[in-house]
């Protein structure tokens, strides 16, 4: 998330909802929010996410309401979103399983797709992976250590990223290694203006 101000449960909700219905070439309606929320486990998945962060801010019960709630939503759909994960605006998780996402900071309009894994090399590495604006993560990526994805990057499936990935490029292979460097408005995941 950009910034570190929590712009509340309805807006960050809403942004999600956009992401997705764009990913699906749709409007959002009221129609395509009930099927989301009852349909589309990847939106359920991010909606869970979401309800976690406005728990934490209830107080005196909230801390704790929103870790059983994670651990919930960890075991219904087996993946899970560290708490101390700071998560952007328009998160798109189409396929919520096998993610395992430790303390980081993901930006805004970020894909992450099935058996993605972020976090620490280590429990005693210092420092967490930063993912930027608009970055695409494909299937099976491994993102570790004290690095930054900048903005408007894609990670190949099955890539290795251990060390920073600059803006605008895909890396693949492990290890990953920077295969070009295109325009932000040619990345395939690119959210309209």
């Amino acid at each position: 998330m950009t910034g570190t101000s929590y712009p509340g449960f309805r807006t960050l909700v809403r942004s999600d909802l956009e992401r997705f219905a764009l990913s699906e070439g749709l409007p959002v309606t009221p129609q395509l929010a009930l099927r989301m929320i009852f349909l589309m486990p990847g939106f359920q998945f991010v909606l869970c996410r979401r309800i976690q962060d406005r728990l934490y801010r209830v107080p005196v019960i909230g801390r704790g309401l929103r870790r059983v709630f994670w651990w919930w939503t960890t075991r219904s759909f087996g993946a899970e979103i560290a708490i101390g994960a700071e998560v952007g605006r328009a998160l798109h998780i189409p396929h919520p399983y096998g993610i395992v996402v430790g303390v980081c900071r993901i930006g805004d309009g970020v894909t992450i797709l099935q058996n993605v894994t972020i976090g620490k090399k280590s429990a005693t590495a210092g420092g967490h992976p930063v993912i930027g604006d608009r970055v695409y993560l494909s299937a099976g990526a491994v993102i570790v250590g004290n690095m930054t994805i900048g903005d408007d990057a894609t990670v190949g499936a099955n890539s290795v990223v251990t060390g920073d990935v600059p803006a605008g490029t895909v890396a693949v292979g492990a290890p990953a290694r920077i295969l070009d460097r295109r325009p932000a408005a040619a990345a395939p995941h690119r959210l309209p203006e």
